[in-house]
């Protein structure tokens, strides 16, 4: 069954939609592909002439009639009520590479909308109702977008981008499979390559600093005056001038806290006590603490040697005015919530989670908690993505199971697209009740890759929707979350403003022989332990994509290169997982 692209062309009424078709059909129809249309009149229409016997046969009150030549054939059909959009591209035809609708604003179709400066009209898609569906805008003028802004004057290179999207519809990769019944794996790099091009960046919101932990700045942060701003007593103490003490004793006169500033000089020959924190009055240059000296009728008598400018903290020592205090892309850490406090910042700009879609597909599952039934399986798939994507910093939106019917498929994958991604697992095979692509292309959308040279995650596919990627991860517990840490995981981080989107890799020892008799590289459960002499590493047992706890017990992904055997002592890069690798029971300072 073929799955033509179809997109809508919309806009308001005057700005040319009919016009630009009738250049745009030519132009892909020169290109070799198939072009239907489809035209939403809100009026009546009539598309024949009276006297001709079609029109007789109509007018007769024919309930549908069907007139056909060598060349062409019409249908008209009365109807009491306005057909789907469904029911129209069916009476297309399948043999068509590209159906070009007009109008169908409401619908849930991929869309460009077309922009005419001259009519002063908003865009339809980002009025009052901000379409998600819409792929671009072809306008005449500058616009401010988040989708790519085509030349409406320019016929080709609208044409070029319908021809892009048909590009990546991935109809090509589906005939191949029924042809010769399998594909091209995707490069381990290839897949990676495609994933991050298509991250999707998270909006910049505001948070007050309490609420701004863990989260990723989204702008640079300059100083807007020295911190500190004046000298300030680095102890409860005397402050004078060093000069004094050498000439006369020095004589007590007045008391400064903090928080308070004195504006006239201290005279000559005498010190003010002084608290932490508070301002150097002027005249002062040094400051001595309690324990450092005892005040005797009034008069100051050291027990230590001091040096002109002790306990001091100078303006600006550190920051100064105009000074980049935080790049963006810095995550915030407790140190740095303590530095933009110093900065008098009640909030800051932050990148916003990104929200990710989970749906599990698949007539076996049961979510946990169920009663268990025979030959059910309980779906940890949702759970432990979820958790992922939380440790990533983003937001996870269970969106629960899909039974294995394609109309089923096709409707909860349309309900994911309220999300920034969406993360389907199961269904990503070759069998008789895998749904996720074709029901990604029924809803307009394309495949990038389908299928990894890795172990595990092999049947690993990414698609595109509306803009959104769509991830099909394996059913299989352990290659769903796999394949999650080593591509899913850094476009997250990516996408949330992150500069450092890997976990860190070691090179360890290994403490027993291991293989890998396949022909693709296979990551399996490791367990990481440091010591004087470095990092050595032991696996987790029985690696099978089904056996969760071959994860549970790891630190790490070991890397074992295809068709190759390992012996004790040989090394091999382990990808740490664990946040607690390194981390000890025992205090160092026992």
């Amino acid at each position: 069954m073929r799955h033509p692209l179809v997109i809508s062309f919309i806009a308001h009424s005057g700005t040319g939609k009919t016009t630009l078709l009738e250049q745009v059909i030519p132009l892909l129809k020169s290109r070799g592909y198939r072009v239907g249309a489809i035209k939403h009149d809100a009026h009546r229409f009539e598309i024949d002439h009276p006297g001709k016997d079609s029109y007789r046969l109509t007018a007769a009150g024919s309930d549908s009639m069907l007139i056909c030549s060598a060349e062409k054939l019409a249908l008209v059909r009365r109807h009491q009520q306005a057909p789907g959009i469904e029911e129209l591209l069916e009476l297309c035809g399948n043999d068509l590479d590209i159906i070009l609708t007009e109008g169908f604003k409401q619908s849930s179709l991929p869309k460009i909308e077309l922009h005419r400066t001259a009519l002063g009209k908003e865009l339809i898609s980002r009025g009052s109702r901000h379409d998600p569906t819409l792929l671009a805008v072809a306008g005449d003028g500058p616009l401010t977008l988040d989708v790519p802004l085509l030349d409406l004057n320019n016929p080709a290179a609208v044409a070029d981008f319908i021809e892009e999207r048909m590009m990546q519809n991935s109809l090509a990769i589906e005939l191949a499979k029924q042809q010769d019944g399998k594909q091209p794996l995707t490069s381990v790099k290839r897949a990676f390559q495609l994933v991050m091009a298509q991250t999707v960046l998270s909006a910049v919101r505001y948070l007050p600093l309490p609420d701004a932990l863990g989260s990723i700045l989204a702008e640079d942060q300059i100083a807007r005056f020295d911190i500190p701003p004046c000298d300030y007593s680095a102890m409860d103490g005397y402050a004078f001038c060093a000069a004094d003490a050498g000439q006369h004793s020095l004589r007590e006169a007045g008391f400064l806290p903090a928080g308070k500033a004195r504006l006239e000089a201290a005279a000559p020959g005498t010190a003010i006590r002084i608290m932490t924190g508070a301002p150097i009055p002027p005249g002062c240059d040094t400051v001595v603490p309690l324990e450092d000296l005892q005040v005797t009728d009034g008069l100051l008598q050291f027990n230590k040697p001091f040096s002109a400018g002790d306990n001091i903290r100078r303006a600006g020592e550190d920051l100064q005015q105009g000074q980049r205090a935080l790049t963006a892309g810095t995550q915030l850490r407790f140190q740095e919530i303590a530095l933009l406090s110093a900065m008098n910042l009640g909030s800051v700009p932050v990148y916003a989670p990104l929200r990710v879609a989970i749906l599990a597909t698949g007539d076996e599952l049961l979510e946990p908690g169920s009663e268990r039934r025979p030959g059910m399986i309980i779906n940890s798939n949702s759970n432990a993505l979820a958790a992922q994507v939380r440790e990533a910093g983003a937001e996870p939106l269970l969106m629960g199971i899909a039974e294995d019917q394609p109309e089923i498929t096709r409707e909860r994958l349309r309900a994911c697209l309220s999300a920034d991604l969406v993360l389907v697992t199961g269904g990503a095979s070759a069998g008789d009740h895998d749904y996720v692509k074709p029901a990604l292309l029924e809803l307009g959308g394309s495949m990038l890759f389908d299928g990894v040279n890795i172990k595990p995650g092999k049947p690993f596919g990414m698609g595109m929707i509306q803009g959104r990627p769509v991830f099909s991860l394996p059913g299989n517990p352990v290659a769903a979350m796999v394949i999650f840490e080593l591509f899913v995981r850094p476009m997250v981080l990516k996408g949330m403003g992150r500069q450092k989107i890997f976990r860190p890799c070691v090179q360890a020892v290994l403490a027993e022989p291991a293989r890998n008799k396949g022909s693709r590289p296979h990551f399996v459960g490791a367990v990481l332990e440091n010591s004087s002499h470095g990092w050595s590493v032991s696996l987790t047992g029985n690696q099978s994509s089904g056996r969760i706890s071959s994860l549970t017990l790891a630190s790490g992904l070991a890397l074992l290169a295809p068709e190759r055997s390992y012996q004790a002592g040989d090394t091999v890069t382990v990808l740490v997982l664990d946040t607690t690798v390194g981390m000890k029971m025992e205090s160092p300072w026992d």
